[in-house]
Parts: structure tokens; sequence; C-alpha cells
């Protein structure tokens, strides 16, 4: 917005003060301008102590929370998480506080839902895309936990110099049909 919008906002709002001192009546002058009460007192308590400027409107707030999480401890957290993708978040935050980082389970819950990792399943197929980008070298443990909710990822590391080379075949079998016999 610029200067002048913000001086004629000011003004707009200094005229609905005006108005109430005139009439002798804060709701009357409010309906009038179609403000609030809880504005205008807004209004006549930032005028009292700022003045004109004190109309104006007041700068966006900070979208940042002073209290968040900072980017080293929340790298950790994921970094963890993922090198044990079967710990849920109290076994996440008891395992941190060992490392001496203080960090609640709830706040481990809202960081991993966030990066896409808030189940275990999530956190499961992370590790197995980062493994399959090479990315990472995935332990026995990992290796185990990925194939128990994953059987296919046992073979995906057999590779063939062209498309058919390798096959597999299953039979069993099914029972009799009329005119052909077993199946």
């Amino acid at each position: 917005m610029n200067e002048a919008a913000e001086n004629k906002l000011a003004k707009q709002r200094l005229s609905a003060l005006q108005l109430a001192e005139a009439l002798g009546n804060v709701t009357e002058a409010c309906r009038r301008r179609g403000i609030s009460r809880t504005q205008f007192y807004e209004y006549k308590r930032r005028f009292q102590t700022h003045g004109l400027e004190g109309l104006k409107d007041l700068p966006p707030v900070h979208k940042s929370h002073p209290q968040t999480t900072p980017p080293e401890v929340v790298e950790k957290i994921l970094a963890l998480s993922l090198a044990n993708p079967m710990w849920g978040c109290v076994r996440l935050s008891d395992q941190l506080k060992l490392m001496g980082v203080s960090v609640s389970s709830p706040t481990i819950q809202k960081l991993l839902i966030k990066h896409d990792m808030g189940s275990r399943f999530q956190r499961l197929l992370k590790l197995e895309e980062k493994a399959l980008d090479q990315k990472i070298e995935l332990t026995a443990e990992q290796i185990r936990a990925i194939e128990k909710a994953n059987p296919c990822f046992k073979e995906r590391h057999v590779e063939s110099t062209r498309p058919g080379e390798l096959l597999c075949q299953d039979t069993f079998y099914v029972g009799q049909l009329k005119g052909v016999g077993k199946v």
C-alpha cells in the first residue's frame, strides 16, 4: 500500500474517532462507519499512544514462530527416523534426549508428517526410495524391515542385460474342467 492510501485510511479511522466524540455515542459512530466497537477501541488506543501514525495499517506478523525447531535438529530427527524406520515418535524422542537434544514426541510427529514420514510405511517407502537412488547404504535391520513391508524388495537387486533374460514361472493345480481335463 502506498503512502497516500495509508494516510487516507488513517484519516478515515480518525474520522470515526471524531464522530464518536461529536455524537457522544460510540455504538452509533461505529454503526455509521461500519466498524466494530472492538476495532474502534483498538484505533482509539493506537491513536492515543502513537498519534495519526498509529492509525495506519500495522506491518504483517512475522511468519516464523520463535519456538520453531532449528533446522539442524530437524535434520537429526529425519536422519534418525530413516536410520530406524520402525521406531515411533516416543522412542525417537528418547534417543534424541540421549544424544543431548530435547524434543517432544508430538513435535517429532508433526515434523515427520510435514516431511511425508508420519507413518512407519511412509518411512519405509522413503528409505526404499533413497536406497534405489543409491543415496544411502542399507543396514541389515533396514533391509529386513523393508522386506517385511514389501516382499518384492528382495528381487530388485537382480539385474539382467536385456529384457526377458530372467523369467520366473509358477504353476498350480486348479481342478477339472469339462471338455478340457486337468487344468
